[in-house]
């Protein structure tokens, strides 16, 4: 019988990600106390039941993950044949930023690209009901920061999202998509053409594996990764019941990123400015399309 360390380290987290159910806190919390990674899937039951917080149930997962490694293997195995890339968070490619997150994910997939760890990357994320006026804002603000030689970060959400990574191909620029499903399953479904160019320059990058499917929960999840791979966040247009992006200024604002957010067009009548107010209230700095660009590329310095 194999040991655990003759497997790939990408195996090896696999094993436990989706035998052992092991989250990115628990990972965390498993390799503080064991120290390499391999002797967590050889831990004696006992031991893992000895560990707070980890429950009699959840150790036995853990315990029994050892013996999904051949599986895993070949899971990990497969995605090759599919072009799709693996990178966790021992390997030298996989974005450093993400280190700076309370959870960072211990594996990714992406297609395309990761972006360099020396590579200056900004999210534009905002509103899925975004006014075509929201949506001109956004293609022209990544369109800009782009033309700058930096990279676009957005969730291929409808709205803002896709604004974003519209304005960055139209530069020729380079875009990020960071989504809550798998490859298999492109939420929604009308942006899978534009995940599809953006792979060619830029990358698609998920914590999910291929078949795992959209559900809400993942969203929040995705968020956060979102924000942890840019060196700044810009919000576009936001309303009252923009709660994804509410989510993403909250990051923001924990993790001490820089963040700014779109005003034009909130001084018209009669306009709810609440989401506004909210984003303001947490930290960002408020700019307008017009030097919003030379404002943004000051706090990459």
């Amino acid at each position: 019988m194999k040991r655990a360390e003759e497997y790939s380290i990408a195996t090896q987290i696999w094993a436990l990600r989706q035998h052992g159910e092991v989250g990115p806190r628990t990972f965390r919390a498993l390799m503080i106390h064991f120290g390499y990674l391999s002797a967590i899937l050889e831990a004696e039951l006992d031991e893992l039941k000895g560990i707070e917080g980890l429950g009699a149930k959840k150790s036995q997962k853990i315990f029994d993950s050892f013996a999904f490694l051949d599986k895993a293997e070949e899971f990990i195995g497969a995605l090759k044949v599919r072009n799709i890339g693996i990178s966790t968070i021992f390997d030298e490619d996989y974005p450093q930023l993400f280190m700076e997150l309370n959870d960072p994910p211990p594996i990714i997939f992406y297609r395309g690209r990761l972006p360099d760890n020396n590579e200056k990357t900004v999210a534009i994320v905002g509103s899925r009901k975004a006014t075509s006026e929201g949506m001109r804002i956004g293609v022209d603000l990544a369109l800009g920061l782009a033309r700058k030689s930096i990279a676009i970060v957005s969730g291929l959400a409808r709205g803002i999202d896709a604004s974003a990574h519209i304005g960055a191909l139209k530069a020729d620029g380079r875009t990020y998509a960071v989504i809550g499903s798998g490859f298999d399953h492109i939420f929604p479904e009308e942006n899978r053409p534009l995940a599809a160019e953006l792979v060619q320059t830029g990358g698609l990058i998920s914590e999910y594996p291929p078949e795992e499917r959209y559900v809400t929960g993942h969203l929040v999840a995705r968020n956060r990764l979102t924000v942890g791979i840019s060196k700044a966040v810009v919000i576009g247009e936001i309303f009252n019941d923009s709660t994804g992006t509410l989510d993403t200024a909250t990051f923001c604002q924990e993790l001490g990123k820089w963040m700014f957010i779109v005003i034009d067009g909130c001084d018209q009548p009669g306009r709810d400015n609440s989401g506004v107010e909210k984003v303001l209230s947490l930290g960002a700095i408020p700019i307008n399309s017009k030097d919003g660009i030379d404002i943004i590329l000051k706090s990459l310095v």
